[in-house]
């Protein structure tokens, strides 16, 4: 009986030790908030909200690693610390005269009293201390996609919808049925066979993984006259040849197949090769009802890569919601070389001020496209804006707010987006659980 218990007691923790959970304690976060002072700004609320709901929704186990986790912080702050330092301290100095010593001990200090971990600090740039006052009002990847949006979920009971943004090829039969533009889906392999063993098209092609993210697992075949394909790496492949690596990839995990698209003709030497694309966030008001918040251009700048993603090495610049008038670009700021860029680091072409063509129809599909999902709060559209007007890539059910960030220099937390978090946070916690807010 002892052995079964001891042996409970294990799987028990070993279900609690769960990768998002991890992140969510080593950060110290459902500590630390829980201390924060009364303060109604949205950022604020938000970070409240979240560790109040990380304690009541966890069972002991869980409770026990978020304990575990802040006990474990402080050592992972120092290591952290002099990592990132050692990383982009020479380029701080040089662009602040910050000592890289006083830049260690500022992050250890963020750490401490905001549960702020150092790759922030110089994603955010709170090295200035005009920005670092505000630290309180960013949300931070640990909160968003590692907590609010999955507790939001779970309160909204959306699990159907939640799928759908997952499988890409239900995603785009889905929105395409009800009439928004998105890329189609040529076929999926699962399994190691092919929708109905179709033959490949002579046409550019793209593969992705059919629940990837982050671009894992994306590839991109040039057609090559009728019966050939190149690789973007050169390599020259039959239709069999390619057909029969399909199958081979899909015998891990279900993947799609679309044509590749070329970007609008005004837009395309803001590319090294890659399909660029909008991430526009969109977030239910107070009505229920589907508004833009956000919105980031996002510019590959390697011909080796065949994504556009920021966490891939691509750039991004924030774009105005009315205008469509871009701003400066810049990378994640996690290394040596981190910069801003006003002109495209690969191209050369001005990328500060131009306005991204059918700007309004990109706006007006990614909330038309929200309301297929009404029970989502928030999401992030990948948008293609091609040489007839925008079209869906993709629906991402927790939107990287990184990006966003980063590329405005001013935190979520203190925007409509944070409001509007604030908001739906307390009325699905409030009332049943959280009283005090």
């Amino acid at each position: 009986m002892r052995s079964t218990d001891h042996q409970s007691r294990l799987l028990r923790l070993a279900k609690a030790l769960k990768p998002n959970l991890l992140v969510k304690a080593l950060s110290g976060a459902p500590v630390l908030w829980l201390m924060l002072p009364e303060d109604d700004r949205p950022g604020m609320t938000v970070h409240r909200l979240f560790a109040r709901q990380c304690w009541q929704e966890g069972d002991r186990s869980q409770c026990a690693v978020l304990v575990a986790g802040a006990g474990a912080m402080f050592p992972a702050l120092l290591i952290a610390a002099t990592v990132y330092s050692w990383r982009c301290g020479a380029r701080v100095r040089h662009e602040t005269g910050k000592a890289v010593s006083r830049q260690w001990l500022e992050q250890v200090a963020l750490g401490c009293r905001v549960g702020v971990s150092p790759p922030w600090y110089y994603m955010f740039e709170f090295y200035r201390p005009e920005i670092r006052q505000r630290a309180r009002d960013y949300l931070y990847r640990s909160e968003t996609k590692s907590g609010i949006y999955d507790m939001l979920r779970r309160q909204r009971g959306c699990s159907e919808s939640t799928e759908r943004l997952r499988d890409k090829a239900a995603f785009a039969a889905h929105c395409h049925a009800n009439g928004l533009s998105v890329v189609r889906t040529l076929a999926v392999a699962r399994n190691g066979q092919i929708d109905g063993d179709i033959e490949l098209p002579a046409a550019d092609l793209f593969f992705k993984p059919i629940k990837g993210a982050g671009g894992r697992g994306a590839s991109r075949w040039f057609s090559d006259g009728p019966d050939h394909y190149l690789a973007s790496d050169g390599t020259r492949v039959t239709r069999a040849a390619l057909t029969e690596h399909l199958r081979t990839l899909s015998q891990d995990e279900a993947y799609v197949v679309r044509l590749h698209l070329a970007p609008h003709s005004d837009i395309r030497d803001l590319t090294a090769g890659a399909l660029p694309t909008v991430r526009l966030v969109t977030c239910l008001n107070q009505d229920e009802d589907p508004e833009a918040t956000h919105a980031v251009f996002r510019m590959p700048r390697s011909p080796d890569v065949v994504v556009d993603n920021f966490h891939a090495g691509g750039i991004a610049s924030a774009v105005d919601l009315v205008s469509g008038e871009l701003g400066t670009a810049t990378d994640m700021g996690l290394t040596a070389e981190s910069r801003w860029f006003e002109q495209h680091p690969t191209t050369g072409a001005q990328v500060v001020g131009r306005t991204l063509p059918h700007w309004p129809a990109v706006v007006a599909l990614g909330v038309a496209a929200h309301r297929l999902f009404p029970d989502q709060v928030a999401i992030g559209w990948d948008i293609a804006i091609l040489e007839d007007g925008p079209c869906l890539v993709e629906g991402n059910k927790s939107p990287d707010l990184d990006i966003l960030q980063r590329t405005t220099r001013s935190p979520a937390g203190d925007s409509r987006l944070g409001t509007l978090l604030a908001h739906h946070m307390k009325q699905a916690f409030s009332d049943r659980q959280v009283t005090a807010y």
